[in-house]
């Protein structure tokens, strides 16, 4: 039998490798070239490249729910740190936000970049996909209470909400000092409460579970709960006297008012519930690398400590020490989470049931 040439030989491993390769599996004759994992970029190289296609972009949108003052100034600094980006900042109440964001994502219109959101509606909006997923590099260190495990939300602030009364209305002997206390005869017709409840009914279900939390309203509901919208307004009525006592204000504004003379006091209940307010980069952003630049420069420390400076709030980022840190040490808190907004729709008809028949 003849021997192959080296001619042969070559010929004869050419047409193994191609058999080879026709019965290997598809992922496996992807070129190497594509391949390859993305490369790697520093920090600064990958802000330069974002810097890049934002100069391009010329433009950011950001949409938000609650105060300008709180939001203003933060944008503010991010334009002087990026001056060739036109900041473009709407803002409305909770309700208008979602149902703009759903009824644009309907008409498959996509005019935001980055948007606030409510924890009680965030997995409507991922289930719409309307968020993008990402790493947000810069809150790798926050708790993951703080953010979505899938990358597509992260914290914007954290709000404690408490129970507080005026002081002058009020002595230190009978101040209330837990969730029981409220429940005395002695409150009836003395506690105001926000009217949109089913939110704060989910942070005591967190808490407590579904059928503790139920006993617990109905008994509260027999001291006739004055209930009026607005958390700023009705800390304001009580700072003026116009209630003794309100069972669910924001810390942040309790120790303004405090900053300022009010009497106010808040009570250290066990738990006091907390909430995350989630910030999301939009799937379809038009300006999708000036998104991811926002995302990275509010996640930041300087982004961090600016929106702290404007708004007081806690924050997510461990490296920012604030006076609600300080506040809370040493208090038993539960966090809101996001998972539980399923049940949204059952909590608004238990309040309604409660206190609205």
């Amino acid at each position: 039998m003849n021997r192959p040439t080296a001619y042969g030989l070559k010929l004869l491993t050419a047409a193994v490798a191609a058999l080879f390769i026709s019965f290997a599996p598809r992922a496996s004759r992807i070129p190497a070239v594509l391949a390859a994992a993305a490369p790697v970029y520093t920090d600064a190289q990958r802000e330069a490249k974002l810097i890049d296609g934002a100069k391009k972009e010329a433009k950011l949108v950001f949409w938000n729910q609650g105060q300008a003052k709180e939001m203003q100034p933060v944008l503010d600094k991010f334009r002087k740190t990026y001056p060739f980006l036109q900041v473009e900042y709407w803002r409305a109440d909770e309700s208008t936000l979602r149902e703009k964001l759903l009824s644009e994502a309907r008409a498959q219109v996509y005019n935001v970049d980055v948007s606030g959101a409510e924890i009680d509606f965030i997995l409507e909006l991922k289930k719409a996909g309307l968020m993008k997923k990402y790493e947000w590099p810069n809150a790798r260190d926050w708790s993951p209470q703080h953010k979505d495990r899938d990358g597509y939300w992260v914290a914007r602030n954290i709000l404690p909400t408490v129970a507080a009364y005026n002081t002058n209305l009020v002595s230190p002997a009978e101040a209330p000092k837990s969730w029981d206390d409220f429940l005395h005869p002695k409150w009836k017709d003395s506690i105001s409460m926000d009217r949109d409840g089913g939110e704060w009914v989910l942070m005591l279900w967190a808490a407590w579970g579904k059928e503790k939390t139920i006993n617990y309203l109905k008994r509260l509901a027999s001291n006739n709960l004055l209930l009026s919208s607005g958390a700023t307004q009705r800390t304001e009525m009580l700072a003026a006297g116009a209630h003794k006592t309100d069972l669910r204000l924001n810390l942040n504004r309790i120790l303004d008012y405090q900053e300022k003379g009010a009497p106010l006091e808040w009570v250290r209940t066990d738990p006091i519930p907390m909430k995350g307010t989630p910030i999301f980069i939009a799937e379809r952003a038009p300006h999708p690398n000036a998104a991811l630049l926002f995302a990275d420069w509010f996640t930041s420390h300087e982004g961090q400590q600016a929106y702290y400076d404007a708004s007081g709030k806690l924050l997510p980022d461990p490296r920012i020490k604030s006076r609600m840190t300080e506040a809370l040490k040493g208090q038993k808190v539960v966090l809101f989470p996001a998972e539980m907004a399923v049940y949204g729709q059952e909590a608004d008809r238990i309040f309604r049931e409660i206190f609205l028949k």
